[in-house]
């Protein structure tokens, strides 16, 4: 790597104000200082090919109107070096970037890229910037018309009807009530200060956006002395810095500038609205938050306590941090004291750094109003006893050991260059400083030697004796969510009542007009680089696999420092198929009923020690997969090598020894967590629309889909009414629920995985065949349970085709998905034509024109499919015929070889995501159990590049049959999607 500068020196205009280290990111970090502009730069360097860079300005939010929101989109629309009719989805479709996007947050508004190309890098930053410096939205009303908000009128006598992007995007929040408690707890408990402001409000405050509101946002926030940008990665950083002191900060280009603002102090213009100190009191309040009319109004509702923070000093806020991922255990004070008290409802703490003033917040959910008092007694009880006696020291290393492995494992993810940049861009935004990761690691570690919990205890000391605490219940109120969109209706009717006749006619030209201005195509590509520099797709990493009498061991060595990750494949072949609807029940019991061995105190505990982000699965690979074609429940988890034995012997404790017949405790698991498997929640509308498609066409979805479906909620809802009324039914629940703890640790066939450090993996490997060995040796002749015999298959068939599902959600998500995997005419060369009709069919007539927040095309070549979507949209009918006709239109659309270049890069980028060094080598373990291979995934990635002009027709052709063949789903708004009914084989309304 390129050598850092020294304390002092000045690169390209760019003077080095600090340095320093990040270990969990391996990185070395400069923060520079840019005189003439007044601009910071932060630099994080380490050995990760993805590169990031990440342009942060302080923008606070000043009222609901969701201003910095729509400015985030106008600013990325179009500027006079790169004019365009959207030029952030010319570059998301065309460029070789893994992560593009623009964000807005309550006291930021960030621009992130993330990249495995420096050359790429630097000329899509080269777009970002100038579209700060010179947006054409600023000048050009119809970009706000089409982002933000406009009134459309046909005919001079009506209907008026109001679309917009952001309208569109904040309308489908609607009902999300989360999002509503949010808000009128930051209204309570900092009224009338920019805290109280939270993003994304628009649909409630539609009628007071104006034009000239968002130009003034601009005037007042985007300025090069207000910003923060962020390098990421292993790159030669000197020809950065170059290229944006020479293109965009030099002073000759700021020649209008006063005098930018001295190193030591920031720009006031919007620092000033963070910290501001509230009005002190405790407040309360009841508010009603929008459902539809069968939505449920009891066992619902959110329940709020939150204590003002202001003043806090940044490492204050991470020992707050600290304090609250501990009193959030279930074995913590708070949740035993909530436990006795009755409460049985699914409890968060967390510290909550969001709005310009910190705060921390107490939070019951699916609750009523009556459990308010109750709730807040509970808080106050763990306080006091955690500030006189602290937690159990059990509890007290656990967290903190999670802790340290969660920070062991940052590397995991993907777009740290984003990740790890957008929470460096949150604390300087409130504060002005950098430094927040090397605080943190220095904080952090100083909170965990604190043998006597002394800081744990004078923080819950210090949360006793609050000046500014609000306490809010958000209650659902079924029937409001029709009742806002009919007021809507009638101020569009009243607005076109109160314009006069001339006043009409010139909305009608208007509207044209705009159309007219939308409808037209023309975008820019000076920032594609040659798709004949793309490396090569990399071969798959190595492993080896072992036959172990029923066992089958995958192991791969991995670069990684003490860690591992681990995944057991155990078979469900012995459960009847009428009895898979346990399978939730036992996987939500487990850690909730004693075992032999441990307590559910101790349990909790030793998960959060040994299993690291444990999560359970079901999969049932097709035929390609061989012997490992049969139904599997799998288990994943992250932990320290050193600890595996400890993990897997305490896992296989939990699974199989379970106290069934403790039917008090389950009765009271399955009420307070029940409401989680209710599918008919809007959150959950995208989520669903993509899994029922995909389940039409692989079995393994069909699957997973049956254990996971709205027909396992009312299963639960039914077993949860019938154990209180009928005491004789806890016999049959205690024995199915035995029979599949049973059945899983029969031990006749498992796969195990692992990837790890290679001096450690033979081990590991070794620990756990001997322990998974084990299985089916341990049943007693006495046991009222003996191993199960083989069922009979499952059947498992599609659904319909074309499929609409009613949920209690304002818009639609909608997927089409074309099958490709057995298809041989289907190659990779085609793949960018996908690209192509997603830009220039699909989105242009259902984002631009249609109103939708956005749609596109994505592809996943190991699953051998593509999916069509939409994403709260307000229609049905015209999606699905403009998806139905995307191969067609292919046909007919224009293209250049530019064009085409452009979308191979994107292809290409979207078939190569970047991942860590354990999660790799999972991929390619897990790829060689279904009967994947990656060398034809290679190949296939290979020939995106050979894409040419003449191959358009045959992808036009191709992609046609295959969508005509595939599935359609719809999940939304019970009123749109009846209106269009025709368009569907079958129409299901989930019910709570």
């Amino acid at each position: 790597m390129v050598s850092l500068p020294g304390h002092g020196e000045t690169i390209s205009g760019f003077t080095v104000t600090e340095l320093g280290f990040i270990h969990m990111l391996g990185a070395k970090t400069a923060e520079f200082y840019h005189q003439a502009s007044g601009a910071r730069l932060l630099y994080i360097q380490n050995d990760d090919p993805e590169l990031g860079f990440n342009l942060i300005y302080r923008t606070p939010q000043t009222d609901e109107t969701d201003t910095n929101h729509i400015l985030e989109h106008l600013l990325l629309s179009s500027c006079g070096k790169y004019p365009s009719r959207d030029i952030f989805f010319d570059m998301d479709s065309k460029s070789y970037s893994t992560f593009m996007n623009g964000l807005t947050d309550n006291t930021y508004t960030c621009y992130p890229i993330c990249t495995q190309s420096q050359e790429q890098l630097v000329k899509l930053m080269d777009v970002y910037l100038c579209c700060m410096e010179a947006p054409d939205a600023l000048k050009e009303r119809n970009f706000y018309l089409r982002e933000a908000l406009r009134l459309e009128l046909d005919q001079p006598d009506g209907p008026l009807a109001m679309q917009g992007t952001v309208l569109s995007e904040d309308w489908g929040h609607l009902t999300d009530i989360q999002e509503n408690a949010d808000s009128f707890t930051a209204k309570t408990l900092y009224p009338d200060l920019p805290a109280s402001n939270l993003l994304g409000r628009l649909h409630f405050h539609y009628r007071e956006l104006t034009y000239e509101r968002v130009q003034k946002a601009f005037e007042q926030y985007y300025d090069y002395s207000n910003c923060l940008m962020v390098l990421y990665g292993d790159m030669d950083y000197r020809p950065v810095l170059d290229f944006l002191h020479r293109e965009h900060l030099d002073a000759q280009k700021h020649s209008s500038r006063k005098d930018p603002p001295l190193p030591q102090k920031e720009d006031h213009r919007s620092l000033s609205a963070m910290n501001q100190i509230p009005e002190p009191g405790h407040r309360c309040l009841v508010a009603k938050s929008p459902a539809y009319e069968d939505s449920p109004g009891e066992q619902a509702s959110i329940i709020d306590y939150a204590i003002d923070l202001t003043g806090s000093s940044q490492e204050e806020l991470i020992y707050w941090d600290l304090f609250a991922d501990i009193l959030d255990s279930d074995t913590s004070p708070w949740h035993r004291l909530a436990r006795e008290a009755g409460i049985n409802n699914i409890m968060e703490v967390y510290l909550d750094l969001l709005l310009p003033n910190p705060s921390l917040r107490f939070r019951l959910r699916n609750g009523d109003e009556h459990q308010k008092d109750e709730f807040c007694h509970t808080i106050q009880s763990a306080l006091r006893e955690v500030s006189s006696l602290g937690v159990a020291q059990e509890l007290y290393q656990a967290a903190m050991k999670e802790n340290k492995l969660s920070d062991a494992l940052t590397r995991e993810g993907s777009h740290l260059g984003f990740n790890i940049s957008e929470e460096i861009g949150r604390y300087w935004s409130q504060t002005g400083k950098t430094d927040y990761f090397q605080l943190y690691e220095v904080s952090a570690r100083k909170f965990a030697s604190d043998s006597s919990q002394s800081i744990l205890k004078s923080l819950a000391a210090r949360a006793l004796t609050p000046k500014t605490t609000a306490t809010v219940v958000t209650v659902p109120c079924p029937g409001m969510a029709e009742a806002l969109e009919l007021d809507k209706e009638q101020y569009l009717k009243a607005t076109l009542e109160s314009m006069t006749r001339p006043e009409r006619l010139c909305l009608c030209q208007c509207t044209a007009a705009f159309r007219q201005w939308n409808s037209k195509d023309w975008g820019n590509m000076d920032f594609l680089i040659r798709p004949m520099d793309l490396p090569a797709p990399t071969p798959g990493a190595p492993f080896l696999q072992k036959q172990f009498g029923p066992i089958t061991s995958y192991t791969a060595p991995a670069f990684a420092d003490a860690v591992g990750s681990y995944q057991i494949y155990f078979d469900l072949s012995l459960i009847p198929q009428d009895e898979l609807n346990y399978m939730s029940l036992y996987q939500m019991l487990l850690t909730e009923l004693d075992t032999s061995r441990y307590t559910v105190e101790q349990q909790k505990t030793m998960e959060q020690e040994y299993l690291h982000d444990c999560t359970f699965d079901e999969v049932f690979p097709d035929s390609r997969a061989g012997a490992c074609s049969y139904p599997m429940m799998t288990v994943f988890w992250y932990g320290l090598t050193e600890d595996f034995a400890k993990s897997l012997d305490f896992l296989l404790d939990l699974m199989g020894g379970g106290d069934y017949s403790d039917i008090p405790t389950i009765q009271r698991v399955l009420e307070k967590y029940l409401p989680d498997y209710d599918l008919s929640r809007a959150d959950l509308a995208s989520s669903l629309s993509f899994s029922l498609a995909e389940g039409y066409m692989r079995q393994e979805c069909r699957f997973r889909n049956l254990l996971n479906s709205q027909e396992v909620y009312y299963f639960l809802k039914d077993v949860s009414k019938r154990l209180k009324a009928e005491p004789e039914f806890a016999s049959q629940v205690s024995g199915a629920l035995r029979h599949i703890s049973s059945a899983l640790l029969q031990g006749k066939r498992l796969v195990f995985m692992a990837a790890a450090a290679e001096d450690a993996l033979e081990e590991v490997e070794r620990e756990a065949i001997r322990q998974l060995g084990l299985l089916g040796q341990t049943e007693s002749e006495g046991s009222c349970h003996g191993t199960p015999s083989r069922v009979s298959p499952y059947i498992l068939l599609p659904g319909k085709r074309k499929l609409a599902v009613c949920v209690d959600a304002p818009t639609q998500e909608t997927r089409m998905m074309g099958d490709f995997r057995d298809n041989t005419a289907f190659q990779g060369r085609h793949l960018p034509f996908l690209m192509a009709c997603a830009d220039k069919y699909l989105k242009p007539a259902i984002r631009y024109q249609g109103g939708a927040y956005d749609s596109g095309i994505d592809f996943y070549i190991p699953a051998g499919y593509f999916t069509l979507w939409s994403t709260a949209d307000p229609d049905v009918r015209s999606t699905l015929d403009l998806f139905s006709n995307a191969g067609r239109a292919l046909m007919d659309i224009s293209l250049t070889q530019q064009d085409l270049d452009g979308y191979i890069l994107s292809a290409y980028a979207q078939a190569l995501p970047p991942s860590g060094n354990l999660n790799n080598r999972m991929r390619y373990m897990r790829r060689a159990m279904a009967g994947i291979h990656t060398d034809q995934i290679n190949l296939m990635i290979a020939d995106i590049k050979n894409a040419r002009l003449e191959h358009q027709a045959g992808a036009s052709q191709i992609i046609h049959a295959l969508l005509e063949q595939g599935p359609v789903v719809t999940v939304g708004n019970h009123r749109t999607i009846q209106r269009d009914a025709g368009c569907f084989d079958e129409i299901i309304t989930y019910r709570p």
